[in-house]
């Protein structure tokens, strides 16, 4: 059951799975809800105890007077476990821009963290992705339509985003159940969360930076997952893409997965086959995968 949780005087929404002598946190992409994650985390409750929680913005989580940079998420996150007594070590499951936050967290309290997964991970050079040339990509959707849209979404009350907007789930989300895809909707059908995003967004390239700057977490254990770049290729090929311009697309995202190996000098790399970005959905066994590996690493 969802719950929520005051923090330094603002509500923060959570979920706690199971029991163990590990705590697994999981933090989400830019945009995506933990609810995509509660059957992953009733898998894993049956070893570990695992902590699910919507950063500032997201949910029923209040946007707080602080900026919603990485900082202050590990801030957020380090406060929630403070508040629930949650005393553990930690195993880190990052998602997408989530993964850049586990990166952030995993140099800040090295004491606590036993080991990382990187799912899809945003990287801390992310910039090298805006000098791709991808104009007819860029001219289906662009970044300045992806922000035009939270823009309009944010300035509407929730009623009125109720009306105008009907979430397009993947396959994947469409496949949870029914209560699970009743708050995802809801979720999605919140104004919070598009000004959430945007301030995200604005300041990623500059958290970026200062992550890169604090170097490595080389005494830390680190699993990188990387999507299957061939399969995403077949996939935009049939939307309709041009190849030329998926396949640089995902040979440099792939490129930036290997080399967030270098975040740690005992590292490994699972490839999710016939997965895309939705790992945890479409392929979640490699999640529970890497867990168990990070947690026999930990025994040697």
């Amino acid at each position: 059951m969802n719950r929520v949780i005051e923090v330094n005087g603002y509500h923060m929404e959570y979920r706690l799975f199971g029991s163990g002598e590990r705590l697994i946190v999981v933090m989400t992409g830019m945009g995506g809800s933990f609810e995509e994650w509660v059957s992953l985390s009733e898998q894993l409750s049956e070893s570990y105890q695992v902590l699910l929680y919507h950063r500032s913005g997201y949910g029923e989580s209040e946007i707080n007077m602080r900026s919603s940079r990485t900082s202050s998420h590990l801030l957020e996150c380090t406060e929630l476990l403070d508040a629930l007594q949650l005393k553990q070590q930690i195993i880190l499951v990052g998602h997408s821009y989530g993964g850049l936050c586990a990166q952030h967290m995993a140099k800040l309290v090295l004491d606590r963290v036993v080991g990382v997964v990187l799912v899809d991970s945003t990287s801390h050079n992310l910039s090298i992705l805006d000098e791709l040339e991808t104009p007819i990509m860029d001219g289906q959707y662009s970044d300045e339509d992806w922000r035009t849209m939270c823009r309009s979404y944010s300035n509407l009350s929730k009623e009125e985003l109720e009306r105008l907007h009907q979430p397009e789930l993947s396959l994947e989300q469409q496949g949870l159940s029914s209560d699970v895809l009743a708050r995802l909707k809801r979720f999605y059908q919140s104004p919070q969360l598009y000004k959430t995003m945007l301030e995200e967004e604005s300041f990623w390239h500059d958290d970026a930076s200062i992550i890169k700057q604090m170097g490595t977490f080389s005494s830390i254990p680190l699993i990188v997952i990387g999507r299957d770049s061939e399969a995403m290729i077949e996939e935009g090929i049939n939307g309709g893409l041009p190849e030329a311009e998926i396949r640089l697309l995902e040979e440099t995202w792939h490129d930036l997965i290997h080399k967030q190996l270098r975040l740690s000098n005992q590292s490994e790399l699972i490839i999710a086959e016939k997965a895309g970005h939705q790992i945890h959905l479409q392929r979640p066994d490699t999640i529970i995968e890497a867990i168990h590996r990070i947690e026999q690493a930990g025994r040697i």
